[in-house]
């Protein structure tokens, strides 16, 4: 009679249990039967095993069988097991011990062992078995003496037993199993022990990603929605079913880079294992050597497809930033199979182990996000979604996950989210990107707050005129390149370059972010460079106007001069920046105060460059009038004021509030000897011998 494939995983188990048991049993009584006086700890004797015995017969009292009988039960279970398995394996019916025989190529021997070491876990009562066996109270699973007797029990078979506990091994190589102790100590006394995420296979349930490496990594699978090419999906598919190349998918975040991959791999009816190359390379090198041969082994059971998602991420301080991370030549040394690769920024690393099929994806062109904004959100008209598609040029990633946040803040009894909400949920998203590296800034003031000459204030108009129409412009006159803009902002300290830009910000309703240089500027090579891709990534939707303060310790003169490899690198930023500042398609705002700092390379690429006058007696009259607060006394002479002193605005501003300070701890008012007092105290804590000159 044919034996019948194995289509449940608990008989697969209980037929499993009971090989164990009968072998377990046959070489304890040949024990008893040549007298050599085994013996358990004190709580296990032979009665008490021939209860075990008892136990996993199903029987409630001992059988008085001898070694021979055992042995022939056991050859009968064996040859039955063996025979369903094979069985399962014609048939192609998937059964999760059996698929582990059929994906990693097991051996019976091999087999055996893993078994042997897997199903103490189902089955307690095998561990005081194999105590007993083993005659050492303290022994709390497998090791090698036990397998010598149960699995390589001849002179023949024991040089078998190095070889499938070795490195090389399937056992080991995709970590099914587990070694204990040093790789000197002999075999006979290292613990074997089964990799805890067999014991997940053990019920016959869903295939899942091992929860040790939830943290590093995903399992994506199914057909997907995304908005692509149809060559891009042809390619992406065609290079996924390769095992000759590497495909490298490239394009800011939130584009649907792995949305594309687990497309391509949905073709296939295969799943996308999703890798953070970032946490794999912070972990120790010989922690990643372990992790990739888990993951190798989750590939093999899960029928999935690797994506290394961020591989430019993982080199943050690496001595070479465009190398490839170390982890990578340890996976394709493990893996033959197809391989993909998600990059966020322009600049891509030295791939040289596979060719390469490399893709880029854009920002989904206006018409395109008009329709997603719809899908996404179909009671929206189509009149707010045009409008959301105009404002934000941003990827499918970002639109779902504002979507979400915006459903998410609403009561459930709440109409869908509106055009306005989507609008605050869309920024929240973009902030969350962005903060990191920049400090969002108010935006209280409006153009007649400023207190500048005329032409400064006729610029700023024509920069807000500009940046609100600019790509219906540019269209309308066909011209070329990016369509951002970008300013320059010099003069003295203090004359209002900052509140300028967060006017600018305020006429166009769009969100002003000043970028910390403390955090843009690293002392890791290429760090910098990584950072500054991460903040015009973020701003590149045009929603966000960027503002750099004090920009020529960044963006100053390039040297000609290199004499060491600091000059060679911070050339090489300067002119990542130079790049990256032209096809920035939103607005930017430098400021400095020392003009000629700037490399003359970057005022050619401004379109905009502002020089802030030290303001005249009479614009320092106004801002006097203006910053003072209103219970001074009204007898102060702003004329005289401002022809005395040479202050710019901040410098004014500070002048009132330290006067301020100084008049309520003394309980009064405001007055024009306590305004002289201040400012001149002010010169002098500058090293000014006189009030004369401006102040600096």
């Amino acid at each position: 009679m044919a034996a019948e494939p194995y289509t449940d995983a608990t008989a697969h188990v209980r037929d499993e249990l009971r090989r164990v048991w009968l072998r377990l049993e046959y070489q304890i009584r040949l024990g008893w039967r040549k007298e050599t006086g085994l013996i358990g700890d004190d709580a296990v004797g032979p009665e008490e095993m021939g209860h075990l015995f008892a136990t996993a017969r199903g029987t409630a009292t001992p059988a008085d069988n001898g070694a021979e009988q055992v042995l022939e039960q056991w050859l009968a279970a064996h040859e039955q097991v063996e025979a369903r398995i094979r069985a399962t394996i014609q048939a192609n019916v998937r059964s999760p011990l059996v698929d582990l025989i059929r994906i990693f190529n097991l051996s019976q021997r091999q087999w055996s062992t893993l078994v042997f070491a897997l199903l103490p876990e189902v089955d307690p009562n095998l561990v005081q078995g194999y105590r007993y066996l083993a005659r050492d109270a303290n022994c709390r699973g497998l090791d090698g003496r036990l397998l010598a007797q149960l699995v390589y029990d001849t002179p023949q078979t024991r040089s078998l037993m190095a070889r499938d506990l070795s490195a090389s091994s399937p056992l080991l190589r995709y970590r099914l199993l587990e070694l204990s102790g040093a790789a000197t100590d002999s075999l006979m006394f290292r613990k074997v022990r089964a990799a805890t995420r067999l014991i997940y296979l053990l019920d016959g349930g869903a295939l899942e990603l091992d929860p040790e490496l939830a943290e590093l990594a995903e399992l994506r699978w199914g057909s997907i929605s995304g908005a692509f090419p149809a060559v891009t999906v042809d390619r992406a598919t065609s290079a996924l079913r390769s095992n000759d190349v590497l495909l490298a998918v490239q394009g800011q975040r939130g584009l649907g880079k792995k949305t594309l991959l687990q497309l391509a791999a949905a073709h296939w009816n295969q799943r996308l294992l999703v890798v953070d190359s970032k946490r794999l390379s912070q972990q120790p090198l010989v922690t990643q050597q372990i992790t990739v041969r888990s993951l190798v082994r989750e590939l093999m059971l899960l029928d999935a497809l690797p994506a290394f998602v961020d591989i430019d991420d993982a080199n943050v301080a690496s001595q070479d930033q465009d190398a490839m991370p170390a982890f990578f030549d340890m996976f394709l040394d493990e893996w033959g199979g197809p391989v993909a690769l998600t990059i966020n920024r322009e600049r891509m690393p030295r791939i040289h182990q596979r060719p390469l099929v490399h893709l880029t994806i854009e920002v989904p062109p206006l018409q395109v996000r008009a329709s997603m904004w719809q899908q996404i959100m179909p009671s929206l008209t189509a009149q707010d979604a045009d409008g959301l598609a105009g404002r934000f040029a941003i990827p499918g990633g970002i639109i779902v996950a504002a979507a979400q946040a915006a459903e998410a803040g609403r009561m459930p009894d709440a109409p869908p989210p509106g055009a306005t909400d989507l609008d605050h949920a869309v920024a929240a998203q973009l902030h969350q990107r962005i903060s990191r590296l920049g400090k969002k800034l108010p935006t209280p003031f409006d153009l007649d707050d400023l207190i500048v000459d005329d032409d400064t204030r006729a610029a700023l108009v024509e920069i807000a005129a500009a940046a609100r129409e600019r790509r219906k412009i540019r269209d309308q006159f066909k011209l070329r390149g990016a369509q951002g803009i970008s300013v320059l902002f010099s003069g003295h300290p203090g004359v209002g370059k900052t509140m300028s830009g967060t006017v600018l910000a305020k006429r166009l309703g769009l969100d002003i972010y000043e970028i910390d240089l403390s955090q843009v500027v690293s002392k890791w090579l290429g760090e910098t460079e990584k950072n500054l891709s991460d903040v015009f990534d973020a701003a590149e939707p045009g929603h966000v106007v960027l503002l750099f303060n004090e920009a020529d310790s960044l963006f100053g003169k390039r040297t000609s001069d290199v004499k060491s490899s600091n000059d060679r690198y911070a050339n090489l930023e300067t002119n990542y920046l130079l790049q990256r500042l032209e096809r920035f398609n939103g607005l930017t705002i430098l400021t400095t105060n020392l003009t000629g700092a700037i490399d003359q390379a970057f005022k050619r690429r401004f379109t905009y460059d502002v020089y802030f006058t030290f303001p005249s007696p009479d614009m320092r009259a106004e801002l006097w009038r203006r910053t003072l607060p209103q219970n001074s006394s009204p007898d102060i002479d702003f004329d005289a004021l401002a022809e005395k002193f040479e202050l710019t605005g901040g410098f004014i501003k500070v002048a009132c509030e330290r006067a301020a300070y100084v008049a309520g701890a003394n309980g009064v008012s405001i007055d024009e000897p306590l305004l002289r007092a201040t400012v001149e105290r002010m010169y002098r804590e500058r090293g000014k011998l006189s009030t004369v000159g401006p102040l600096e």
